[in-house]
């Protein structure tokens, strides 16, 4: 699959993936940073690693083991749930720019149950190189 832009193409799909998961893990390594975060960092690592090379159904069976992984791990009161909680939210977060994209490129559902929020079709836009997205 590939991304255009103007009707050209502009990168494919694995090429996008790649940067989503690069830029996040890049972000989570400059917000966690302190020895107290350590759990978070590796769930939010391990989320994004999850994801690679995954096709948007794909990537969607991951967002929901990963959401019953952690639901199992709050009701179970587990001592790193905050590792199954950054997991998920780092897999969600691909989810949501990838289904920007998608949508953006004539999909019309999202990935998800929800549409794709503001900051997931900025983050698309800024990987696609355009200054808005339709």
């Amino acid at each position: 699959m590939y991304i255009s832009k103007n009707n050209k193409k502009i990168m494919n799909y694995t090429e996008f993936l790649t940067r989503i998961i690069d830029e996040g893990i890049e972000a989570a390594k400059a917000d966690y940073t302190k020895e107290s975060d350590k759990q978070n960092l590796e769930g939010s690592i391990a989320g994004f690693n999850a994801c690679r090379d995954k096709s948007p159904e794909e990537l969607v069976k991951v967002w929901q083991k990963a959401s019953d992984d952690m639901n199992n791990a709050f009701n179970e009161q587990k001592d790193n749930y905050w590792w199954f909680r950054c997991f998920q939210l780092e897999v969600e977060w691909v989810c949501n720019v990838v289904s920007a994209m998608l949508m953006n490129q004539g999909q019309t559902t999202p990935l998800l149950s929800w549409l794709p929020t503001a900051n997931g079709a900025m983050k698309a836009a800024s990987i696609i190189g355009v200054n808005q997205m339709i």
